[in-house]
């Protein structure tokens, strides 16, 4: 990984870790609360944030690293691409739990594509345009 591809990781991981508090917690915190499957004690009273922040600087450098490997370089690519990748992700991790767990709803995992789309979307459209600086 080069230091363009490391300072977009960051760049991205920012993006998400900001705005997943916003779009999460603040938007949507009682959404999610009222989608909780019948799973008790899923959710910790308090986050540990420096696990979400290792999970969001990883997440970063699989967007980094992706958008690399497409050769995008501008924001409009990045947020597309960023985009269809949070999708994706959602959709395999929120079904895959849906399936195989009782922590969430139908309805929070639809939600969760739409805002994990969002959210990539914003942080991918970073991403390319810090990869595409100096060229």
């Amino acid at each position: 990984m080069n230091t363009k591809c490391l300072v977009a990781s960051v760049a991205g991981a920012v993006v998400l870790f900001v705005g997943g508090y916003v779009l999460y917690e603040l938007l949507l915190g009682g959404l999610m609360e009222a989608n909780m499957g019948s799973a008790t004690g899923a959710m910790k009273d308090a986050p540990n944030f420096l696990w979400i922040a290792v999970g969001q600087l990883a997440s970063g450098g699989v967007l980094a690293t992706v958008l690399g490997w497409k050769g995008t370089t501008d924001v409009a690519g990045g947020a597309k691409a960023g985009a269809q990748l949070g999708a994706l992700i959602a959709v395999a991790v929120g079904f895959m739990m849906l399936g195989t767990m009782n922590v969430s709803t139908l309805t929070w995992a639809i939600v969760d594509v739409v805002v994990s789309a969002v959210l990539w979307g914003a942080a991918g459209a970073v991403v390319g345009m810090m990869l595409g600086r100096g060229d």
